[in-house]
């Protein structure tokens, strides 16, 4: 083979600085050149990943911060996601970082900046969403007793999310406490809907109720309410009130005898004792009505009761009459009379009562005068004003607001609203049908519903427990068809939209009970949250109201 020719992997000679003769490897070479580049380019990779990981994260305003946080380096941390917003101030993560870092201070008017900011450039994620930024900001500006924007807050959130249970606690509780009670009361009958069972809320709904003059609904909220706390003075006071009211007598008289005999709370047992006597004069026992009443007389008159003194004289004076003691009842308001004469109408009532009493002897000398006894309506229209029971039950807010013209405003867009949605509503012969079904008992409503889901293809097999009977149904069912389960939730609503959350919550109970799918049938048609939910959610399938009356128009 010619010189310098053949395989480069051979040994061939090369000039080299040893002289002409020597043979150097070829390998040996390619290795010299190669190491030093190596090397440079270790370097450069190491200074790269240096930068990346040790020195841009130093750099980087938002790690620092991250950084200092983990450290508990509170006020480093705030000045360094300052200066982030300094650079960009619609940053809407750091203003959430820097709002929690103040909530956790408790220095709730600097977080509050931070949340109306992410509202105002109104940038969300997955971490940062609009509703919890909403419920903050309504949970800080009631702290801050700013009423109104805590109210608009979460009456917000309640447009986007109407079964959120946080915001219909709050707007239900606001409005009752400023004294809209029919709309309260609509907030109340949604939240126990979609709530769990609590103690307060039953309360809050039974006081609306019984403001508006409701009769039945008082005592269902009230029992509800003293079924979690059977002990709750003001829930036994408030029965008492409402049983009253719907002139069951003996009911109220137990319930202010429990109070009697278990409560240690002075101003409870004084409201109850008086009550007890007032409800024994309706309940025909005057006799037993005048011993409590003069019980109570003697215990404001030790303890220098000025006010109630006045007010049980006046009432000694009519329980005397109903137990047809003349003498006692004219010696109680001579009392009084003698005590104020201002008092209501006592003067009237002193005068005319001795006439009466002397009429016996001198017949005619009362001729022509209305009995005094036929005052009895006023008297116990005045015992008790229509608001007391809603001063003393702790839910009346001590600021006045004016919530007038936000309700105002949800009016009008719900009108607005309603002109131009509402696809799925019922109208015509299925409205009526639909509210047919609102007015059934739960008994023939079950009936009905199970003949609705039988229309709909589906055999019931089983009927589920359900939360409250009255307001639906839950059904495992079969689908000869696809051959495959079902569970199935009748819900007969009223006066609301329904949101994603029913939807949701029947799609994990179709995973928990292991059934191929859920169909939710509704007479209230969905929120715009609950449609989207209705399209996403696969396993889920919604009979409208219209579509459930037309079912229902051969069904009734």
């Amino acid at each position: 083979m010619p010189y310098g020719e053949g395989r480069w992997d051979e040994r061939v000679p090369v000039e080299s600085p040893g002289g002409p003769n020597q043979i150097i490897d070829v390998h040996e070479a390619g290795c010299h050149m190669l190491v030093p580049s190596l090397i440079v380019l270790l370097v450069v990779l190491i200074a790269i990943l240096a930068y990346v990981y040790i020195l841009a994260p130093r750099l980087n305003p938002l790690n620092r911060a991250d950084g200092y946080i983990r450290q508990n380096m509170v006020d480093e941390a705030i000045m360094e996601y300052k200066k982030i917003l300094d650079a960009n101030p619609n940053d809407f993560t750091v203003h959430w970082k820097l709002a929690q870092i103040y909530y956790g201070r408790n220095q709730v008017d600097e977080g509050v900046l931070h949340l109306e900011e992410i509202m105002r450039i109104g940038k969300f994620n997955y971490e940062i969403e609009k509703a919890e930024v909403e419920r903050k900001l309504g949970a800080a500006y009631l702290v801050r007793e700013d009423v109104q924007k805590a109210f608009q807050n979460y009456f917000d959130i309640l447009k986007t999310y109407p079964g959120d249970e946080e915001a219909l606690y709050h707007v239900a509780f606001v409005l009752l406490g400023q004294g809209y009670f029919e709309q309260a009361l609509r907030y109340f009958e949604r939240l126990i809907k979609v709530g769990e069972r609590d103690f307060e809320i039953y309360f809050g709904a039974g006081i609306a109720s019984y403001q508006v003059q409701k009769t039945v609904e008082p005592v269902e909220y009230f029992r509800d309410a003293l079924a979690l706390n059977p002990r709750s003075d003001i829930a036994n006071l408030a029965m008492a009130f409402a049983q009253q009211k719907k002139r069951d007598f003996k009911e109220a008289l137990e319930r202010a005898r429990a109070i009697i005999d278990n409560s240690d709370d002075e101003e409870a047992l004084f409201i109850a004792r008086r009550l007890y006597g007032i409800l024994c004069v309706q309940a025909k026992k005057p006799a037993e009505g005048v011993k409590m009443l003069e019980w109570l007389l003697e215990l404001a008159r030790k303890k220098e009761m000025v006010d109630e003194v006045a007010v049980i004289l006046y009432d000694l004076g009519f329980a005397a009459l109903h137990a047809e003691m003349k003498d006692l009842a004219y010696d109680y308001w001579n009392q009084l009379y003698q005590f104020d004469r201002g008092f209501i109408n006592i003067q009237y009532l002193t005068t005319q009562l001795r006439k009466e009493m002397d009429a016996a002897a001198k017949p005619g000398a009362a001729e022509g005068a209305i009995p005094v006894i036929e005052y009895t309506d006023d008297w116990l229209a005045q015992v008790f004003p229509p608001n007391y029971l809603f001063d003393i039950c702790g839910l009346k807010a001590v600021k006045a607001v004016d919530l007038g013209g936000i309700l105002a405003a949800a009016r009008y867009d719900a009108a607005r609203d309603d002109s131009v949605s509402g696809s799925h509503e019922a109208s015509g012969e299925a409205a009526e049908k639909i509210g047919a079904l609102l007015e059934m008992d739960a008994e023939n409503f079950r009936i009905i519903a199970n003949r609705a889901v039988a229309k709909l293809g589906y055999r019931v097999d089983e009927i589920l427990p359900t939360y409250r009977e009255g307001d639906g149904v839950d059904f495992l069912a079969f689908n000869p068809a696809a051959k495959e389960k079902a569970l199935v939730w009748v819900r007969r609503w009223k006066d609301l939209r329904v949101s994603e959350i029913p939807l949701r919550n029947l799609a994990q109970a179709v995973n928990d009970m292991k059934v191929k799918q859920g169909v939710f049938i509704t007479t209230c048609d969905l929120t715009d949250a609950g449609e989207a939910a209705a399209q996403r959610l696969s396993k889920v399938k919604v009979v409208y109201p219209q579509e459930l009356g037309n079912i229902l128009a051969e069904l009734i």
